[in-house]
């Protein structure tokens, strides 16, 4: 089905690790000249909040009033959907988020981070949004990947800020030295990207699905597609490291913190105990922050991460 306003089509690329592979896209066309904002979701196909408010997207902007080209991808992660792989795609066992910028000669994963960043080549902005796999609660929160010049790295920074985050993390330019996640491939051809997570245990609560889908929206205006959007509520705390906790060996863990809870240096997260229920260990916070993530499930592997902690500079 095409028409001047709506086109849906399904899209393939060259590579030789997506050869067979079509991938959907919206694009919702303006009558009017303007920017082009593309927006992915799915990269992890449990994150359904953010699936939902890709969906969603191509009812949100109407084509008479739209300057510019809106595209949307609503599932990147194909191969992980008939089993509904965790975090990383079963055709390499690699996981797509920190897979950019990828290689268009590389395995799937990496072929597709390289594919996603040439589709939205000529993007003014591009938005990737997560959240909530089947073992994790997620804070509200955005990545803002930085690069040491100030004017790109405010304007990077004034479009995190168009989520109503309660968290953003401001990383600093030396991600850019190996693979991460999607802000930061565009950040290294000096293209400017958005990175929103909001969700948990794979559900699609209105509350997560609002956060994505109202955050493209004000970048939208932001980029003058569009003439009004939902103010934000909030004013987001800023953090510039993001630890990733451990858990230090196998166990039944007992959580003490929630997503988005602001913790003190020494703090209990989580208490490990034995399959007798004695205690065995506990993760404690290396530094004050905010729980950016945590593991739902209780039973954990040693050495896995089980939370995200963010650190204010």
């Amino acid at each position: 089905m095409t028409n001047k306003a709506l086109s849906k089509s399904m899209i393939t690329f060259d590579a030789p690790a997506l050869q067979g592979w079509s991938f959907p896209v919206l694009d919702v066309v303006g009558k009017m000249p303007g920017p082009r904002l593309a927006v992915i979701a799915g990269v992890h196909v449990n994150e359904t909040s953010s699936i939902e408010a890709a969906i969603r997207l191509q009812r949100g902007f109407n084509p008479e009033t739209l300057k510019g080209r809106v595209s949307i991808m609503p599932i990147v992660n194909l191969p992980a959907v008939p089993n509904r792989s965790q975090y990383v795609c079963p055709l390499d066992n690699k996981n797509i988020n920190f897979s950019f910028p990828g290689r268009a000669g590389g395995t799937f994963s990496e072929a597709v981070a390289d594919a996603l960043l040439n589709w939205a080549a000529d993007a003014d902005c591009f938005v990737d949004m997560h959240g909530g796999d089947l073992c994790e609660n997620v804070s509200h929160f955005t990545v803002c990947q930085t690069v040491g010049d100030a004017a790109f790295d405010q304007r990077n920074m004034e479009i995190a800020r168009c989520f109503d985050a309660e968290l953003i993390v401001r990383l600093d330019p030396s991600h850019l030295k190996a693979p991460g996640r999607s802000c930061t491939g565009r950040a290294t051809r000096k293209q400017h990207a958005a990175f929103s997570e909001a969700g948990r245990i794979g559900l699609m609560e209105e509350a997560n699905v609002e956060f994505h889908y109202e955050g493209v929206l004000r970048i939208a205006r932001y980029l003058g597609m569009i003439e009004q959007a939902p103010p934000p509520r909030r004013a987001p705390q800023i953090v510039s490291r993001y630890l990733w906790l451990e858990a230090p060996q196998s166990g039944f863990y007992r959580y003490r913190v929630e997503a988005g809870q602001r913790v003190d240096k020494g703090c209990v997260l989580a208490i490990a105990e034995n399959t007798y229920g004695e205690v065995t260990g506990e993760v404690t916070a290396p530094e004050a922050g905010y729980v950016l993530w945590r593991l739902t499930h209780a039973l954990v592997e040693g050495q896995t991460h089980i939370m995200g902690l963010g650190v204010p500079d």
